[in-house]
């Protein structure tokens, strides 16, 4: 496996890589060093070979830029050009470091996968939409095109022996994209493992809270929760909106900044990152939690982890309508959906929900009953990804 970023704290990679190994596979994984991490490590059977070099945000921020311009990883590359021996499959994470994988498995002669977690052209998009610093906007604009990695997906799903997409959505749109035979992927998405959340069965009587846990940026949608602020405390002055990660100082600022300027500060608070279980408390005392993604190329095709998270702790939910979020909301019935980007249509589900909080949470439960046995369970997930392996 290679990875473009450190590891561990890979949700993704953290649920593959052991089913991979209990089927009697060696896996090694190459991906950066960070402060503190040891080069070779052996982890739960794992061989992980870090870079040579401690890679920083800064050298992170040089080594994108290259690899924008070449569409080879330096760190990355140099790395596979130390390892001896062969490989019987390479398999890469995410596009960008989707060319320098496939360079060395066809050197090796191996099988190659591509696991693409998300549509990265239209990622870019996005990502960067509220960050001020000149050299930022600079490299992102030079770099960083929507039609020069749209041109470079095309060319890897084509080369790649095996496509991993993240939703069925995904899958559609490289077919209908790229003209890929439907065979060549798997869709093997974000679920997690029966019994790794336990469903809470407590019936609380929460407070009219609303939160938001995972990362912070322009395609989370965070702005709609904000605008929505005014018209809620309306009705409800109690209301809270709590905002539970971290993010890049420009991302905060602006939303900071919209709250102050709708003059709904005082009912938000931003904790900033917290450890899961201390996470897991907001969640679990709210009326509601939401994932309000924007609904764009990019949110239909990828879904977040956490969605499965919360509906198998059995709790409150609300997501807008991006495409994957309402599909699985709408098929187990756990939770409400709202109109993505509007403030009205979000404030006006908020509040039913408030009203209809012990409905609402029965919705919840029973879905996160159904997952234990069905297509929403890291069991099923991790079935696909091993029928794809005993198929190579």
């Amino acid at each position: 496996m290679i990875l473009d970023a450190g590891y561990p704290r890979d949700i993704r990679l953290e649920k593959e890589i052991p089913e991979l190994i209990g089927e009697g596979n060696r896996v090694s994984l190459l991906c950066y060093r960070r402060k503190g991490e040891s080069r070779f490590e052996e982890l739960d059977g794992l061989n992980i070979i870090r870079s040579k070099r401690f890679v920083s945000k800064r050298l992170k921020g040089l080594i994108d830029i290259y690899n924008a311009l070449f569409f080879i990883n330096p760190v990355l590359n140099a790395e596979l050009r130390r390892i001896g021996g062969t490989f019987d499959i390479v398999h890469v994470h995410d596009l960008p470091a989707a060319n320098t994988g496939l360079k060395f498995a066809k050197r090796w002669g191996s099988v190659s996968i591509l696991d693409l977690h998300e549509n990265y052209p239209e990622a870019i998009k996005i990502w960067f939409k509220w960050r001020k610093g000149i050299l930022i906007k600079l490299k992102n604009s030079l770099f960083f095109s929507f039609t020069r990695w749209h041109k470079r997906e095309e060319r890897m799903v084509r080369s790649y022996d095996r496509i991993v997409a993240v939703v069925d959505e995904m899958k559609d749109r490289l077919i209908a994209a790229h003209n890929l035979d439907e065979n060549k992927i798997t869709v093997v998405s974000n679920t997690e493992k029966v019994g790794d959340f336990r469903r809470d069965t407590r019936f609380i009587e929460r407070a009219n809270v609303i939160t938001y846990v995972g990362g912070i940026g322009p395609h989370r949608g965070l702005q709609t929760a904000i605008l929505a602020m005014p018209e809620i405390l309306k009705k409800y002055p109690d209301a809270r909106l709590q905002i539970v990660g971290g993010g890049s100082s420009d991302n905060i600022n602006f939303l900071q900044e919209l709250a102050r300027e709708n003059l709904v500060e005082a009912s938000i608070d931003f904790t900033g990152p917290l450890p899961f279980e201390r996470a897991k408390e907001y969640m679990a005392n709210s009326s509601l939690n939401i994932i309000p993604h924007l609904k764009n190329d990019h949110t239909d095709n990828t879904i977040p982890h956490k969605l499965f998270q919360i509906m198998s702790f059995g709790y409150p939910l609300m997501v807008s309508n991006s495409s994957p979020l309402m599909r699985v909301v709408n098929e187990l019935n756990a939770g409400i959906v709202f109109e993505a980007g509007s403030p009205k249509s979000f404030s006006s589900r908020a509040i039913w929900a408030f009203e209809n909080n012990e409905s609402l949470c029965k919705m919840a439960i029973n879905a996160s009953v159904q997952m234990e046995s069905g297509k929403y369970s890291w069991e099923y997930d991790a079935a696909r990804l091993l029928q794809l392996y005993a198929s190579l």
